[in-house]
């Protein structure tokens, strides 16, 4: 036997020894019988594993979607972040998840990962998508504007206005990325459309592996209760732009309430939206928004929107709408600026301690005569820290320590600490850990 395939053969057994076959189950839907139930599909998923050659064997699965399917790839996404060699088992039926999958283009999924240029080739009425760029972003709107060509235009303007919307917050705030070698590499979003031509009915699905609302909205919004609460704290007014460490709207690039404007529009078009991130589940509807919990979590954010498409659909003009729930979000905020200028004590420490944030005598000495006063007022602490280049650990804690202990737990909800950088935010999260025991 020659060198080479003594080497090969003991490659072969040595990565047999390191690999996991993971089995896609006969029925891999988000809908049984008319009923959501995410369960069905995120139990699936392993997040843990890494550096193991894994097969993902859709064989055995007979009853899926398209919907389902793609987030399966955004998971072979994730796993190949992992350092692990994944591969596919297909079947030859024509139905079930091995079809799908060719449908959707699945086989280039690696050349689509490490090319971002290169999009999926699949039905031109199950279309899906990587999302990258501003590109990919047209590229998914011009496929939308496709399947209501025939509407009203207002129909079109309105459905292509929450597209973009969410499009814009995967771009934005669902980003993920993986090391290889020196450089940082950017795990897509996903999109996918499908058409229902007997149902005349259009469900999509965006999807990405990021960190999830709630992290996001806890760099603005600490101590979130759960996913759930996440989810629905985002939908307010004024708070779905702040998923950034930056403060997107410096530039006036979003006026912070795109999320909220979405959810509503969703609702007067009598359509259903499911917001999943974490272990949360958000269900808004023409009738309620209510909201769940799923075993287990998803690492990022997926949107599923299902929308009737009927060409005689009566529909207000989009700027008339959007008016209308402006002035709804305007006067909502202008409520709560109220409630937090009556409840509420703000400080920058830059005024006070200067850029270079490292007096801890004048760090206990505004303690002990202005923080601890507010503190124990139940007022909600709001510090920023924008500007400042460094807090040491001793000013900090000899700041926000003792008050943040007199009041335990309900710290987290207390303060708020924006605008920090990651080597402030750290040391104020160590010492709010180890002061609400």
């Amino acid at each position: 036997m020659e060198h080479n395939d003594i080497l090969q053969q003991l490659k072969d057994k040595l990565l047999k020894s390191k690999s996991q076959v993971i089995i896609v189950p006969q029925k891999f839907v988000f809908v049984d019988n008319g009923i959501y139930d995410f369960n069905n599909v995120t139990n699936f998923f392993d997040w843990s594993i890494s550096d193991i050659h894994v097969e993902i064997d859709l064989s055995k699965c007979t009853t899926t979607n398209y919907q389902a399917i793609s987030i399966i790839i955004l998971y072979a996404w994730k796993l190949k972040s992992q350092k692990c060699r994944v591969v596919f088992k297909e079947s030859s039926d024509v139905n079930g998840a091995s079809e799908l999958f060719r449908r959707l283009g699945g086989r280039g999924l690696f050349t689509v990962f490490t090319h971002d240029k290169i999009n999926f080739k699949g039905d031109k009425y199950k279309p899906l998508f990587a999302v990258r760029n501003p590109h990919d972003f047209k590229k998914v709107i011009e496929a939308a504007d496709s399947y209501t060509q025939d509407f009203n235009v207002e129909f079109t303007k309105t459905l292509r206005y929450v597209l973009s919307e969410l499009l814009y917050n995967t771009l934005e705030h669902g980003k993920s990325f993986y090391k290889f070698g020196k450089k940082d590499y950017l795990i897509p979003s996903i999109c996918q459309f499908t058409w229902y031509a007997r149902r005349n009915e259009l469900q999509f699905i965006i999807g990405d592996a990021g960190i999830g609302i709630k992290k996001h909205l806890e760099q603005s919004y600490p101590g979130q209760e759960s996913d759930q609460r996440a989810i629905l704290k985002a939908m307010e007014p004024q708070v779905s732009g702040t998923f950034s460490v930056t403060d997107i709207y410096s530039q006036k690039n979003n006026a912070g309430i795109g999320l909220f404007l979405s959810t509503n529009i969703i609702r007067r078009l009598n359509a259903d939206m499911h917001i999943l991130s974490g272990s949360g589940v958000v269900h808004i509807s023409p009738r309620d928004i209510t909201s769940s919990e799923i075993e287990t979590p998803w690492p990022g954010t997926i949107v599923v929107v299902t929308l009737k498409l009927d060409s005689n659909v009566e529909i207000e003009f989009l700027h008339k709408m959007m008016q209308e729930f402006r002035e709804s979000a305007l006067k909502e905020q202008k409520k709560a600026d109220k409630v937090e200028s009556e409840d509420s004590f703000y400080m920058e420490i830059r005024n006070y301690f200067g850029s270079y944030a490292e007096d801890k005598e004048a760090a206990i000495k505004f303690r002990d005569t202005k923080l601890f006063i507010q503190v124990k007022a139940g007022k909600r602490v709001v510090i920023n820290f924008e500007g400042v280049e460094s807090a040491p650990h001793s000013f900090l804690s000899a700041l926000f320590a003792s008050p943040i202990k007199s009041v335990g737990m309900p710290a987290y909800k207390q303060f708020k600490f924006i605008n920090a950088n990651s080597e402030i935010r750290e040391t104020i999260d160590f010492i709010l850990d180890e002061n609400t025991d």
